[in-house]
């Protein structure tokens, strides 16, 4: 088996806990993955992992053995991207987190397009709206809305999305359309859960200045689909991103209100784990996405 090939399965191992998941991730079977640490184990004459049936731990000799493989790899990366610049083809299998209501409105609709200028990427796209370990789940891209997290990884900010207040004509028929934002205390506010202050709404206005106002509602959902289907179903009004409910806004499906007040924009980011050389295939998929964003 290729040495490095195979120090790469033992870095994904450590870094997954877990043999199935890095099966799935790299399209081998379970006895595969097994077989390449095997093989390293065979090759250093030590023994690099303790398995049971409910976890994995490094041996000592393991422990090390993991660094100097970190160090390896990203050097080897790091000489292609740095010698190769513009040269080497991009390929290679590229892992994708994001949200499914940005991945089925943002980027599937344009894959057809990447993949017509980049043949040799494969992507993997990981539907989460919830923040995930990127590191851990050997994710080489995420894309994320709105306020960051403190952390490690590098953030590029490739777009920013307006957002609007929604509700159906059912609703507005039978609860009245609120005319500023301090009515939306007596209105049912859906709520996206996963946001950084969910129940507290901003918006801007050029006339009345900033405002905030706490709302509440029968329903709360950790995911924009759900909060988008309530509003659908006549359940009450919610903020989501215009590129989200632009349809259900042309077909008469949803209503915008409060016109003269915008809810706070949201950057959008891509985000990626620290090193010196990005990959040449997560660098196109950013450039990329950054140009379809603003359009």
């Amino acid at each position: 088996m290729d040495v490095m090939h195979s120090m790469a399965v033992f870095r994904r191992v450590v870094e997954a806990k877990n043999f199935s998941a890095v099966a799935r991730e790299t399209n081998m079977s379970q006895s595969t993955v097994s077989k390449h640490i095997a093989a390293l184990e065979e090759r250093l004459g030590t023994k690099l992992l303790n398995r049971s049936t409910r976890s994995i731990q490094l041996t000592e000799a393991g422990k090390e053995y993991y660094h100097h493989c970190i160090r390896i790899l990203n050097d080897f990366q790091e000489a292609e991207a740095s010698v190769g610049k513009g040269k080497i083809k991009p390929t290679g299998n590229l892992r994708i987190s994001t949200s499914a209501a940005f991945g089925r409105t943002c980027i599937l609709p344009h894959l057809n397009e990447f993949f017509r200028v980049y043949p040799d990427i494969k992507v993997d796209l990981l539907y989460d709206d919830d923040y995930i370990d990127l590191v851990k789940e050997g994710i080489d891209l995420a894309i994320r809305i709105g306020p960051l997290e403190d952390s490690t990884l590098i953030a590029r900010k490739i777009g920013t999305t307006a957002r609007v207040v929604v509700a159906s004509s059912e609703y507005l028929v039978k609860h009245g359309r609120p005319r500023k934002p301090a009515d939306l205390v007596k209105h049912n506010c859906l709520i996206h859960s996963l946001q950084k202050s969910p129940d507290l709404w901003f918006f801007n206005s050029t006339q009345k200045g900033d405002e905030s106002v706490r709302v509440n509602g029968c329903l709360k959902a950790n995911s924009p689909d759900a909060v988008r289907d309530g509003v659908l179903q006549g359940l009450g009004i919610s903020v989501i991103c215009e590129w989200f409910v632009r349809d259900d806004i042309r077909q008469g499906r949803l209503k915008t209100i409060l016109p003269e007040y915008r809810p706070t924009a949201y950057d959008i980011h891509a985000i990626y784990p620290e090193r010196k050389f990005v990959p040449q295939k997560v660098k196109h998929m950013i450039e990329f996405l950054a140009e379809k964003v603003e359009q």
